[in-house]
C-alpha cells in the first residue's frame, strides 16, 4: 500500500472515530442532562454500578481514563447530589475508600443502562452477529496497536 493510500485510510478512519466519539457525547449529554446529572459523569456511574462493592479513586481514574483531580471533581459532584457516598471503613487510608452508588444512584444506573442498551441496540442494528464479532476484534486491535505506538513515543521523549 503507498503513502497516498494509507492517508486515505487514516482520513476516513479519524473522520469515522470523531464522528462516533460526537454521536455518543451527544448522547451521554442528553441522557445525563435528563437524569440530573453531566455528560461527564455518565462514565463513572456505569462503571459504580457495574461494581457495586464500589471502587476507589484510583480504580475510578483507571477506568473511565480520568486523572486524579477530574475524578475527585466529580465524586464531589456526584456525592452531592446522592448518588454515590463513600465507605470509609477505614479513615487513615483515604485513598483506599471504596466510592458506591447509593439507591439513587442505584436507580439513575438502572436508567443509564436502559439508554445504552437501547443506543447500542439501534446503532448496530444492521450487524449480524457475525459482522458485531469480526468489527470489535478489529477494532480492538487497531486500538490496541495505537496505544503501543503511543507508549513507544512517550519513552522515546
Amino acid at each position: 500500500m503507498n503513502n497516498i493510500e494509507l492517508i486515505e485510510r487514516f482520513e476516513s478512519f479519524t473522520t469515522a472515530v470523531t464522528k462516533a466519539y460526537k454521536c455518543i457525547q451527544k448522547l451521554k449529554f442528553a441522557e445525563a442532562e435528563r437524569m440530573g446529572f453531566k455528560a461527564s459523569h455518565v462514565m463513572y456511574m456505569y462503571y459504580l454500578g457495574k461494581n457495586p462493592d464500589g471502587l476507589t479513586a484510583k480504580e475510578l481514574s483507571k477506568v473511565c481514563m480520568e486523572d486524579k483531580a477530574a475524578v475527585s471533581r466529580t465524586i464531589v459532584d456526584l456525592t452531592e447530589k446522592g448518588f454515590v457516598k463513600l465507605n470509609e471503613t477505614d479513615s487513615e487510608r483515604k485513598y483506599r475508600t471504596k466510592i458506591m452508588l447509593t439507591p439513587e444512584g442505584s436507580e439513575k444506573n438502572k436508567q443509564l443502562n436502559e439508554a445504552i442498551a437501547m443506543a447500542v441496540s439501534k446503532a448496530s442494528s444492521d450487524l449480524n452477529e457475525a459482522d458485531r464479532e469480526i468489527f470489535y476484534r478489529v477494532f480492538f486491535d487497531i486500538t490496541d496497536n495505537l496505544e503501543t505506538i503511543c507508549d513507544s513515543y512517550l519513552q522515546d521523549k
